[in-house]
């Protein structure tokens, strides 16, 4: 494993989601993506990921803390081809992926099942770029 570090403070609660987000966040740059936009916030996240070979126009990543699970969506956006994708928004497709915190984030702050967190993030994305293609 590449030991995935998002810091070395322990985290306290609904801290644990912000070493999370950051993982994804090393993952999702590690598969390509660049993040140009990054709200992180106590409760609610927002980053957008822009690859240059990609079909797709954006990732959006959306996060919130729920309970002791963090609810992350993945939106893929396609680059609006006519009219219908412009009114109804038909250039979106969404994958929702839900984590337990205590199943991913030890007590000191380290990331656990890393392996597994990337195998989940590289299925999203094979599965949003599989989405583009078709479009």
């Amino acid at each position: 494993m590449s030991g995935i570090n998002p810091g070395t403070v322990s985290p306290k609660g609904s801290d644990k989601h912000k070493h999370l987000i950051v993982a994804i966040h090393q993952i999702m740059e590690e598969y390509g993506w660049r993040g140009i936009e990054k709200h992180i916030g106590s409760q609610y996240d927002l980053i957008i990921y822009v690859k240059s070979d990609s079909n797709l126009e954006k990732i959006e990543l959306k996060a919130q803390v729920l309970g002791t699970r963090l609810s992350v969506n993945f939106l893929g956006r396609f680059a609006k081809r006519n009219i219908l994708d412009k009114i109804f928004d038909l250039n979106t497709y969404e994958i929702p992926k839900k984590f337990e915190l205590a199943k991913y984030v030890a007590d000191d702050g380290s990331i656990l099942n890393e392996q597994r967190l990337r195998n989940v993030i590289g299925i999203v994305l094979r599965e949003l770029e599989d989405a583009a293609g078709k479009k």
